[in-house]
């Protein structure tokens, strides 16, 4: 996936040191032109080399200089804008809006940079609120109150242009959610096109199989190899779960596909492999190819956000709740291994028959660890809302359920969890990442309900 491009733009050339000002005696007027300072090289790119180290990593940064409207209208191309105000008209930053691209306002604390840009910044927030508003067209102006602000904007906004340019492979018939509607689940595919620019790609479940039946087996010995213990009964054969995997990655790649789905239970793909795709979703998501199983297109879309997010690889569960106990239970037959992207910690796991159909390899119990996660379900009608919990991991269990099975204490209350209730699969990452993925979400027209 190609990265987002942040311009970092200083905006005019004037400024006031402001411990300079404090210096001025008597409030003399009459001193003030000495401590009105041109911006020189050394201080521009002082601005751009701050503003930098505030942007999180995966982003491409470069710098820019603009003081006239003109120059604004030469800005070089970016996905977003970073701005410093010194003395700069708001016209200027009018012109640059005119690109169509989120603009985030930086102005330096009071207490170390004065200039004229700040009388002239608000008059241009509060002209595009009001016009776009007119128009019905989103502002994509942010302004930040701290350095962490700035990251997070930058951050989300980074989720937002990754989820813009994801290319999803679907094998097989789409989930015929939400209200078992055919015609509603296809139409999904639609939205999540029309709302996020997601780019679908589909693989019929005929083609699919004839692909499948073509090609030679998998290492069935290698899985057994990964798993801590391989709990499957004599007789069943590992080859095709890594077979599968290996067909999926390369027609991903094919499809130059960066997310994947497939129609894994109640169809041709799941009883005509006679294999499951629970370990290859497992393998994908620690690969960082956000995937689904059984072709749920809106938990997909949850699963982007969350895993764009957090830099995490997602859990897809089914929640269970216990309002008496204040406890969330959740279970699926796949779960990736890997904890965060950022390092190559991983979850042992091992290896059952799939639970739904015992005849079939295989089911990953994935050992989760104890700890904070974050669990969040989208909207599965319109993806719109999501409800995000803030829970607490407390042990892995043993019920008569899908094999990664993970029992959550939620402080915020199950009561309130369930009269917000949304989706159907859910998506569990590590951590406490709801202010991330809430930010994402505002950006994304997502609202957010924090239990």
């Amino acid at each position: 996936m190609k990265k987002m491009r942040v311009c970092v733009l200083v905006l005019g050339r004037y400024y006031t040191v402001t411990d300079d000002e404090k210096k001025i005696a008597n409030n003399d007027l009459r001193a003030s032109d000495a401590v009105n300072l041109t911006a020189d090289e050394g201080t521009l790119s002082a601005a751009y080399e701050r503003i930098k180290k505030l942007i999180p990593d995966g982003i491409d940064t470069f710098f820019a200089h603009a003081v006239t409207e003109n120059d604004a209208l030469n800005a070089p191309d970016a996905d977003a804008y970073v701005v410093m105000p010194f003395n700069v008209i708001d016209v200027v930053f009018a012109a640059l809006h005119s690109k169509n691209k989120p603009v985030i306002i930086y102005a330096p604390p009071f207490s170390e940079i004065w200039s004229y840009g700040n009388v002239f910044y608000p008059y241009f927030m509060r002209d595009v609120r009001k016009i776009d508003g007119m128009l019905g067209i989103p502002s994509d102006v942010y302004l930040c109150e701290s350095d962490a602000e700035l990251t997070s904007y930058a951050a989300a906004l980074n989720v937002k242009f990754k989820i813009k340019n994801t290319r999803v492979l679907c094998i097989g018939e789409v989930m015929y959610e939400p209200y078992h509607s055919f015609n509603w689940g296809y139409e999904m595919i639609r939205l999540l096109q029309n709302k996020f620019g997601i780019e679908w790609k589909h693989i019929g479940s005929d083609r699919f199989l004839e692909i499948f039946n073509g090609e030679d087996g998998g290492d069935g010995a290698a899985i057994a190899r990964e798993a801590k213990e391989n709990r499957m009964p004599g007789g069943y054969d590992l080859n095709n779960p890594q077979k599968t995997y290996r067909i999926y990655k390369r027609l991903i790649e094919e499809a130059g596909a960066n997310a994947f789905t497939v129609n894994c239970i109640e169809s041709t793909v799941h009883t005509g492999c006679r294999t499951t795709s629970c370990y290859a979703l497992s393998r994908l998501n620690d690969d960082g190819i956000v995937s689904a199983c059984e072709a749920d297109v809106t938990t997909l879309v949850n699963m982007l956000i969350v895993s764009y997010s957090s830099n995490e690889p997602a859990f897809m569960c089914n929640p269970y709740l216990f309002p008496q106990d204040n406890k969330l239970f959740v279970s699926h037959c796949t779960s990736p291994t890997r904890r965060s992207y950022e390092n190559d910690e991983r979850d042992e796991f091992n290896l059952y028959p799939y639970f739904e159909i015992r005849d079939l390899p295989c089911g990953l119990q994935v050992l989760k660890q104890p700890g904070p996660v974050t669990v969040t379900g989208i909207s599965h009608d319109s993806l719109d809302k999501m409800v995000i919990v803030r829970g607490e991991a407390l042990r892995n269990t043993s019920f008569p359920s899908c094999r990664t099975q993970v029992e959550i204490d939620v402080p915020g209350g199950v009561k309130k969890l369930a009269e917000h209730y949304e989706g159907r699969h859910w998506a569990l990452v590590y951590g406490d990442q709801s202010e991330k993925i809430a930010k994402a979400n505002a950006l994304l027209g997502v609202e957010t309900i924090i239990i």
